[in-house]
C-alpha cells in the first residue's frame, strides 16, 4: 500500500475501477478507496468494468453495492460508469467527463518543491 499511496501523492483525480463480475468490495478496492480518503481527492469517478460479462439485474445489484461502499467516503456521490475497457464501452462517456468536469491545477514550478514520504517501518518507531 506505501508504493500506491506514493504514487497517489500526485494525483489530481482518480478512478476507482471494480469489476462488475465480482461482489463489492474486493480487498484491494477498499485499500484503494482509502489511498484515495487519506490523499482526499475531491475528483473521483468510478468505473463498473467487464458490464458486458453480466446481466443488466446483476449491473444493478452491484451498483446498489457500490453505493453502499462508497456511503459516508470522499467517494460518495462520485459518478458510477458502467464501462467494457474490452469493448470500449462507455470510455468515450469517461473521457469526456475527465476532460469537462476535472479541473487542472495550476502548477507552481517557481516555489521549492514538496515531499510526502512515507515508509512502512514508520509503524515501528515513535517519532
Amino acid at each position: 500500500m506505501a508504493t500506491m499511496l506514493n504514487g497517489a501523492a500526485v494525483m489530481d483525480a482518480a478512478l476507482l475501477l471494480i469489476a462488475s463480475n465480482e461482489p463489492c468490495p474486493q480487498p484491494q478496492t477498499s485499500e484503494h478507496l482509502a489511498a484515495v480518503e487519506i490523499m482526499r481527492l475531491k475528483y473521483i469517478i468510478i468505473l463498473q468494468n467487464k458490464i458486458d460479462l453480466i446481466k443488466e439485474s446483476q449491473a444493478r445489484e452491484q451498483y446498489d453495492q457500490i453505493l453502499q461502499f462508497i456511503k459516508g467516503t470522499v467517494a460518495e456521490g462520485a459518478p458510477v460508469v458502467p464501462i467494457s475497457a474490452q469493448l470500449k464501452y462507455n470510455i468515450d462517456v469517461v473521457c469526456d467527463y475527465i476532460v469537462n468536469h476535472i479541473p487542472v491545477p495550476i502548477r507552481d514550478f517557481t516555489s521549492a518543491p514538496r515531499l510526502i514520504g512515507m515508509s512502512s517501518l514508520s509503524a515501528c518507531f515513535y517519532f
